[in-house]
């Protein structure tokens, strides 16, 4: 795994990740779906914009704690 671009992966895991859990946590095209005005439900494209991000920043910690103990 030594070919690999170790930078560009950590601007792509540390970047684009909470980008991505940011944009869709604040995403405002969500409707309550009951009384009150706190009950919200997030689209199925905002929780799948969601996983994404948290998914990248949880790969770049991988990747980095295996690069510390190699």
């Amino acid at each position: 795994m030594k070919g690999l671009p170790w930078g560009i992966v950590d601007i792509i895991c540390f970047t684009a990740g909470p980008f991505c859990t940011l944009y869709f946590l604040s995403d405002f095209s969500h409707g309550p779906a009951g009384p009150g005005p706190f009950y919200y439900f997030y689209t199925y494209n905002s929780r799948l914009g969601l996983a994404l991000g948290v998914t990248l920043i949880c790969v770049g910690f991988l990747i980095r704690s295996f690069r510390k103990h190699q």
